[in-house]
């Protein structure tokens, strides 16, 4: 059900259609709650999660709540490039895209955010400033065509996506924890999505253009499991495997990955070669490893994932961190 995209509007022929697309992923010096912050610990998966160890449920779940949102188009309402009208989207484009977004974090084992009708309106007016110019930025001058008080501070704490020629409801979020291109190798995108603490966020699109506030309410008493991997532990539907750019977030922000090592090995034992390790970037959510797997891997097989070597403040030893993903093509 997804389109691959790259970074920078370089361009992939699809079908009879042209698709580019550029995302921008909010950096932000603040530090996230986590076990070692008052009220805040490292829990279980969320109790209301997709079962991951059922390739039935993480199947079911998939066309239910996934797959169908995927092709919807964005439906803009009352708005106008010409007349710097913000507008609205509908409501089954908002439900479309907050049900994406639930179910990666279900995936993820992460308990689900609401969008709030205050939120929606300000992201809409972030989303128009990037529609009108062309172009993403956290920090759009009072230059920019359309440009408003309430969109620039917006953009200033959300995901940002232009798509071409459009974009759609649910394909918005697969875009976003894809986070391809050269410039997020951070999965900066991914990481706010996946924020285990945030409760509610905002979504405003025009044709074109998303932007999903991340930055906002947060309960440190939410579910915040101890590992959270893209693609996440047990069954892992392979339409939304991120193009082999895989992701190990930790619970706690005390946890450094600057020495650790990963290790991917096939069902039968064999440890896979040409695995590349990013540099670990911070002011994304939770600190997170990610790692490029080979250009040319199964993408229906069993993978054991092994990382090793992990600080964690306050702990002399080493931390590791050791699961499984279960790569299936989703059958209805």
């Amino acid at each position: 059900m997804r389109e691959n995209t790259n970074y920078a509007r370089s361009i992939r022929l699809i079908g009879a259609a042209l698709f580019s697309a550029l995302i921008f992923s909010v950096v932000t010096t603040t530090t996230p709650a986590d076990a070692l912050t008052p009220g805040a610990r490292v829990t279980a998966r969320w109790s209301k999660a997709i079962d991951t160890t059922s390739k039935a449920a993480v199947n079911a779940a998939y066309w239910q709540r996934y797959a169908p949102k995927q092709t919807l188009s964005i439906d803009w309402l009352l708005g106008s490039i010409t007349g710097c009208l913000a507008g609205t989207t509908s409501t089954t484009t908002n439900a479309a895209t907050l049900s994406s977004l639930n179910y990666v974090r279900s995936l993820a084992g992460l308990a689900p955010v609401t969008f709030s009708t205050s939120m929606n309106s300000a992201a809409q007016k972030a989303a128009l400033i990037m529609d009108a110019n062309d172009k993403l930025s956290h920090y759009p001058s009072k230059s920019w065509k359309c440009w408003s008080s309430t969109g620039a501070a917006t953009a200033a704490k959300s995901n940002l996506a232009l798509s071409y020629p459009s974009i759609q409801a649910g394909r918005i979020v697969d875009l976003y924890m894809d986070d391809p291109g050269a410039s997020n190798t951070a999965v900066g995108h991914r990481r706010w999505l996946l924020n285990p603490f945030t409760t509610t966020m905002g979504s405003g699109s025009t044709p074109t253009a998303n932007a999903i506030q991340v930055v906002g309410p947060t309960n440190a008493w939410r579910p915040n499991p101890r590992w959270v991997g893209w693609p996440s532990e047990g069954y892992f539907p392979n339409t939304l495997e991120p193009n082999g750019r895989w992701s190990l977030s930790s619970g706690y922000k005390g946890v450094n990955f600057k020495y650790a090592r990963v290790m991917v090995y096939k069902s039968n034992g064999t440890k896979i070669s040409g695995i590349y390790r990013y540099t670990p970037h911070g002011g994304y959510a939770q600190p997170t490893l990610v790692w490029k797997m080979p250009s040319v891997f199964p993408k229906s097989a069993t993978y054991t994932v092994v990382v090793v070597g992990i600080k964690k403040a306050g702990y002399s030893g080493s931390l590791k961190a050791k699961y499984k993903v279960r790569l299936f093509t989703p059958t209805q």
